[in-house]
């Protein structure tokens, strides 16, 4: 199934990798930040989550050639960065909400 060419296999392949590696990154990043420093970390943190998404897209046009899976991958992504910078890139909110 994720080997089709199709936008919305990629859009959605996107967004799940998205959503998985930023909840990896809200549950380690603490862990590691305060080997390092003695305050949490702050939510550009958060960014290093879109970077298997846009390995996929390249995955998706380079190697499989897959052009509208691509492009449904590129879409999603581009769409998340975006929310990333209304809704969190200068806000007082912290997502890092785990104080182990």
């Amino acid at each position: 199934m994720w080997k089709h060419d199709n936008f919305f296999i990629g859009a959605f392949a996107a967004l799940i990798l998205s959503l998985a590696a930023a909840l990896l990154v809200i549950a380690t990043a603490p862990l590691v930040y305060r080997q390092f420093s003695d305050f949490l970390p702050q939510n550009k943190f958060l960014l290093l989550a879109f970077i298997p998404s846009i390995l996929l897209m390249r995955q998706y046009i380079r190697r499989l050639h897959f052009e509208k899976a691509g492009m449904g991958a590129l879409t999603m992504t581009f769409l998340l960065i975006i929310l990333y910078f209304v809704l969190l890139d200068k806000s007082t909110f912290s997502i890092f909400f785990l104080n182990l």
